[in-house]
């Protein structure tokens, strides 16, 4: 039996490649990665030594352009279009807004946004014509749960979820589902920074500002958005799961 492809861009680290670990046994796999080709040799061995068929795909992704030659280098690839897409690149530089040059907004709203509108424009067609298809986008918490220095991501995790609700509704009766979902702390090449400034400082370890006590993993978010790409959630479309260990609930307390 042929398996479903996945297209998994920011596949070869952090959340997206906890979704390919966790999509692996019942999809193929073409993971997009910005431009770390050793952490993305290492990601395709892995899954090659589990009799499972990877192929990396070096393409930093900031615009339409951008998205359209990755798909097509997929399509040349594998002969045909992606079952699945996971949208989960992109880079985050904190900054404030008045201080920070206007082109850092711009790059980071193409990174996030663009490319993810871009990608699902471009892979929903032949998704329509099957009748068939599994769309996540990544989205955060940040979309909602204000953090200094990140105005234009969260903006962007704002607008991809309310993007991600309305493309559902206008495909949902072609088998087609598309969510999003919204991490908080997740222990990720991303978020080692963060990860470090909470470990020093005694005021705001982790357990101070996740009620859970702990940051998530990348596979805890890779089982989710593997389940949101099973035939399991055919029934889910249009839903934002938040997985963040209680953070955007509200302070924890001592």
């Amino acid at each position: 039996m042929v398996k479903r492809l996945a297209l998994i861009t920011g596949g070869t680290s952090g959340i997206g490649l906890g979704a390919a670990r966790k999509l692996a046994p019942s999809c193929d796999l073409a993971l997009a990665y910005a431009g770390n080709h050793e952490r993305a040799e290492k990601a395709r061995q892995e899954f090659e030594a589990l009799g499972v068929h990877a192929e990396i795909f070096a393409r930093p992704l900031g615009s339409y352009e951008d998205a359209g030659e990755l798909l097509e280098q997929v399509k040349s690839s594998y002969k045909r279009s992606p079952d699945i897409l996971v949208n989960s690149a992109g880079s985050i530089h904190d900054g404030f807004f008045m201080t920070t040059d206007f082109a850092h907004h711009e790059k980071i709203i193409r990174e996030h946004l663009v490319v993810t509108m871009a990608l699902c424009h471009l892979t929903v067609k032949g998704m329509y014509g099957n009748k068939f298809g599994r769309i996540v986008n990544l989205s955060s918490i940040s979309g909602s749960y204000a953090k200094r220095g990140q105005t234009s991501y969260a903006a962007a995790k704002a607008a991809i979820t309310g993007f991600t609700k309305t493309l559902a509704l206008e495909v949902a009766h072609r088998g087609i589902t598309v969510n999003a979902v919204a991490p908080g702390l997740i222990a990720t090449p991303m978020t080692e920074g963060i990860m470090q400034f909470l470990e020093k400082d005694p005021k705001r370890t982790i357990k101070k500002v996740v009620p859970a006590g702990y940051a998530g993993t990348t596979e805890d978010v890779g089982s989710l958005i593997a389940f949101l790409c099973s035939d399991e959630a055919r029934y889910i479309t249009g839903a934002l799961m938040v997985i963040d260990g209680g953070r955007s609930l509200g302070d924890p307390g001592s």
